[in-house]
């Protein structure tokens, strides 16, 4: 009678332990890469190098996107469903692909390298980026050991890594500003640190791969099999690219007039980095978590909707402190002179584009988890039309306006991943996935309002916004398990 009721408590206790894991890994990720910014603003002491050293960045992370060509999502979907079938051919078939289009992607960053500095106006940016391109080897191998671990629903090592990454990563950046390879060359030594980081990462992601999984790492690769995946794969991947491209693209462009504009960017790409994060870990959990009910659709909605719900119970709050208090946030972050009205229009904008951005990135790997990858695709393409097609004519004379216009594509993007539920016939709860959890964000926010005008009982305000915010999460999940229960009792 119960045992339906009893099936769903099991799947929320793994969701939400499965996305606390994720959560703290992203977490630490964020805050590494925030005190790494930190440490290169307070060193450099210089918005000019400061833009520098986060342009290099940005550009590491852009290129970053052309990897895999896909087959990260499909190696995460075949472990999900054939575990075995996973490890005896798939991981050896991702990992040939992956290293292949690796080394294509690096040829063609060492040889854009002198357009690109050029363009800039920075000529040790060539050099830092072919250092870089060796790098992108590196990482295209190990992207395919932590996808191993994802599709497996080992989220602990898969979080271990991207901490490792980052780590290494961030380190690599502070070591190669304060030891340069060259004199005043900083960029150079950035390069060449983040490489030595992501050589070390990989070699430890595939002896750990190789003690779980124990693949075949020797064996034929069929051109049908790797054409196989990348016919699941490259739509996500495609996807991925049009909606992660967004922010270094945008930061590139602002960058063309602008290099202190950059630093001011990548301070609000920063902070609203730490609410991304709760998007990015249901996102994690959310492909192989729908993906193992893929034959059973109530049970895949089901577990859709509980992925939406308990990520906006997160992110709605989070984005309304960060668009009420963005200048003392980025004050006490990164000094007050990197604060001004401007940069608090920035983290404004940048929030709620994460905060719409969240609609289309989790429901299209609620789709991608169903097998509708195309329809990830079409979304983010939707989502970045604006930012390819009109910011790079506005950027130098409107920055604002062109992160506006990064926003509104992610409002679009929102609408059409709900059409898209619909037109795959999937359609989910959306008054529990989207409404009801935005009732205590709401109460919290009145709470706040009123208080920021009480003077010294503003501390007051603000514990009664946040018991207001708690007790009304709890108060509808126990509602809702409430009703849960009743319907499963008449169930026969």
């Amino acid at each position: 009678m119960f045992k339906q009721s009893h099936a769903l408590s099991k799947s929320q206790r793994f969701l939400i332990r499965s996305v606390l894991i994720i959560v703290i890994g992203l977490f630490i990720n964020q805050l590494l890469q925030t005190l790494g910014s930190i440490v290169l603003a307070r060193v450099l002491d210089d918005p000019q190098q400061f833009g520098e050293a986060n342009l290099l960045l940005q550009i590491f992370g852009m290129v970053g996107l052309f990897l895999n060509v896909g087959f990260n999502s499909a190696l995460v979907y075949q472990f999900s469903t054939d575990a075995e079938q996973a490890r005896r051919n798939d991981f050896r078939y991702a990992l040939v692909g992956s290293a292949f289009f690796g080394v294509v992607v690096s040829l063609l960053v060492a040889a854009l390298s002198p357009l690109l500095a050029g363009v800039y106006h920075l000529p040790n940016l060539q050099g830092a980026l072919v250092i870089c391109s060796i790098m992108l080897i590196f990482n295209s191998v190990l992207n395919m050991g932590v996808s191993a671990f994802a599709g497996n629903r080992d989220f602990s090592k898969q979080a271990f890594f991207m901490v490792l990454t980052t780590t290494f990563s961030t380190l690599g950046t502070i070591v190669g500003v304060v030891l340069p390879l060259k004199e005043g060359d900083f960029l150079w030594g950035i390069s060449f640190w983040m490489g030595i980081g992501a050589a070390i990462t990989a070699t430890l992601v595939g002896l750990q791969a190789q003690r779980v999984h124990k693949p075949d790492w020797i064996g034929p690769v069929p051109l049908k099999e790797l054409r196989r995946m990348m016919a699941y794969g490259v739509p996500m991947w495609a996807g991925n690219i049009a909606k992660a491209f967004q922010q270094p693209f945008l930061v590139m462009v602002i960058g063309s007039g602008s290099v202190a504009a950059v630093g001011y960017l990548a301070n609000g790409l920063r902070i609203t980095g730490f609410i991304g994060i709760v998007t990015w870990a249901f996102m994690i959990v959310t492909f192989p978590f729908v993906a193992e009910s893929s034959q059973n659709w109530v049970e895949s909605k089901r577990r859709g909707m509980l992925c939406i719900r308990y990520n906006n119970y997160i992110l709605y709050p989070l984005t309304l402190l960060i668009c009420l208090f963005p200048n003392e946030i980025n004050g006490a972050l990164f000094g007050t002179s990197y604060s001004s009205q401007e940069s608090g229009i920035y983290i404004i904008l940048l929030a709620l584009g994460v905060l719409f951005s969240s609609v289309g990135r989790l429901g299209g790997s609620i789709l991608a988890g169903i097998g509708r990858t195309k329809a990830n695709f079409w979304v983010m393409i939707v989502a970045g039309i604006g930012v390819v097609g009109i910011v790079p004519f506005i950027a130098a004379a409107h920055p604002v306006l062109s992160v506006s216009i990064y926003t509104g594509g992610w409002a679009l993007s929102a609408l059409c991943t709900i059409w898209f539920f619909h037109y795959e016939g999937f359609v989910l709860d959306w008054r529990k996935a989207y409404g009801e959890p935005l009732l205590p964000t709401a109460a919290m926010g009145v709470m706040l309002e009123i208080g920021q005008w009480t003077g010294a009982w503003f501390p007051l305000f603000i514990a009664v916004g946040v018991a207001l915010l708690v007790l009304g999460t709890l108060y509808l999940e126990r509602k809702d398990a409430a009703s849960g229960a009743r319907i499963s009792a008449v169930k026969p």
